[in-house]
Parts: structure tokens; sequence; C-alpha cells
């Protein structure tokens, strides 16, 4: 959210207004960004183990695009 406001002509203050957050993180992440250091933060890393990675989570994809009436038995033995 920060970018975005920024990237629309907003000043720093009222970036900081409207997230709720201190002058100096937004800031830091504007920076962060313009630099080109920021990470992808879509998904956290607390909880249990992911049971796929992200290649074959895009494989599950692909075959449940192939067959979308395919059970889970069907595609746990594609996946295999």
């Amino acid at each position: 959210m920060i970018i975005g406001f920024r990237a629309k002509g907003g000043s720093i203050s009222e970036t900081a207004e409207f997230v709720n957050c201190s002058h100096a993180a937004v800031v830091k992440v504007y920076h962060a960004w313009q630099n080109g250091n920021v990470q992808n933060q879509g998904r956290g890393k607390c909880g249990a183990p992911r049971a796929i990675d992200d290649r074959g989570e895009r494989r599950l994809r692909r075959c449940v695009r192939e067959d979308r009436r395919a059970t889970v038995l069907q595609l746990t033995t594609k996946m295999k």
C-alpha cells in the first residue's frame, strides 16, 4: 500500500497517516522499493511446513486445468 500511495503522488506524511505507520517506515520501504530490495511478502513463514513447494503447486494447477472434473485420488496419482 505504501508503494501504491506514493506512486499516486501522496507525500510521505500523507502515506504514513493513510497506512497508520511511522514516517521512517514509509521512507525505508519506499527507498527499498526504488533500489529493488523489496522482497515478496505474500506468504508468511509461520505454521506447518508446506505440503508442496512452488513448483509442485504449478504442476498441480496444470493437472487441474487439464481435467477439471478429476477427483483428488486421480490428481494424487498424476502428481506421483
